[in-house]
């Protein structure tokens, strides 16, 4: 049963650092006037420019009952194009408890650093559980050919970055009020529920980031706050939920939580992929990619 567990702990790092980011929309043709930033969606859609975007920290934790798991740590940024998120960059870090160490010492190596580079359908990953996979001389190993809402993380649920999976948190909007200073702004707090089965209907990726759990996460309740600046632009948000899966016959419930903060909208934000010259593609690993590489969400 213990044993068990740890590998369904395991496959949920996937669903904890896979935050949905759905592909960008159709450019706006030149007969549709711009929205005003009267709201967050549109005031969102308004920093899709090319050669800008915004930086992010996120925290992501898992507990099983009620016992904490893992933690997953994420800093990066997310570089935007006309209609969406076009490229990222950041850095994780997993932390998994002493408990589940004890049942896999293939997890120690796991807790080491991961930089990841998402740019269209294309992952590539340094450091971390890939660094003794990969042939002398190579630093990175490149994933084509990803869905276009399935790899990086900005954390949680869903991304405030992304403003199909942002317009239908809102749309499930119960409460707003004064929600205090974030970074130095005055935000105003957004507070509602929203079920996973919503979330995969914008993101589909966020299903398969599931998929691990060997359960039917449709019908879970998220409970999500947005903590949205005076100029329309998410500051914060946190999301929280109870998933509940069979082990050997017991139901077992994972408790998945993530806080988001992002910062400096409107920043030139660049990634460039690596050199090829310290590529390595998935063939020339010395053996298949590790369970627990935790996933990656996709701009498309």
């Amino acid at each position: 049963m213990k044993r068990a567990i740890m590998a369904l702990a395991c496959a949920a790092t996937a669903a904890l650092v896979a935050p949905a980011v759905a592909a960008p929309a159709q450019a706006q043709t030149s007969a549709q006037a711009p929205a005003p930033a009267a709201d967050p969606v549109a005031a969102l859609r308004k920093q899709f420019v090319a050669g800008h975007g915004v930086r992010y920290v996120s925290t992501s934790t898992m507990s099983i009952l009620g016992i904490p798991a893992i933690k997953v740590t994420s800093n990066g940024g997310y570089a935007f194009g006309r209609s969406g998120i076009a490229a990222a960059d950041s850095t994780q870090k997993v932390k998994y408890s002493d408990l589940l160490k004890e049942e896999d010492e293939d997890l120690k190596g796991a807790e080491d650093p991961v930089r990841t580079i998402v740019i269209g359908r294309t992952v590539y990953y340094s450091g971390g559980v890939f660094a003794d996979l990969l042939p002398e001389g190579k630093t990175w190993v490149r994933i084509p050919g990803q869905r276009p809402d399935s790899a990086l993380s900005a954390g949680g649920y869903f991304n405030a970055a992304d403003w199909r999976s942002l317009k239908a948190v809102l749309a499930t909007t119960k409460a707003k009020g004064p929600g205090g200073s974030v970074n130095g702004a005055k935000t105003t707090l957004y507070r509602g529920t929203i079920t996973l089965g919503q979330l995969m209907k914008v993101s589909p990726g966020l299903k398969d980031g599931l998929a691990g759990l060997g359960s039917n996460p449709g019908k879970t309740v998220v409970s999500w706050k947005l903590w949205v600046g005076s100029d329309q632009l998410v500051r914060r948000v946190s999301a929280t939920a109870d998933l509940k899966s069979k082990v050997e016959g017991k139901s077992v419930t994972f408790t998945l939580s993530d806080v988001t903060t992002f910062a400096g909208w409107g920043r030139k934000v660049t990634v460039k992929a690596p050199p090829r010259s310290q590529v390595a593609n998935l063939s020339e690993l010395d053996s298949d990619l590790p369970d627990t590489q935790g996933p990656v969400i996709l701009p498309d």
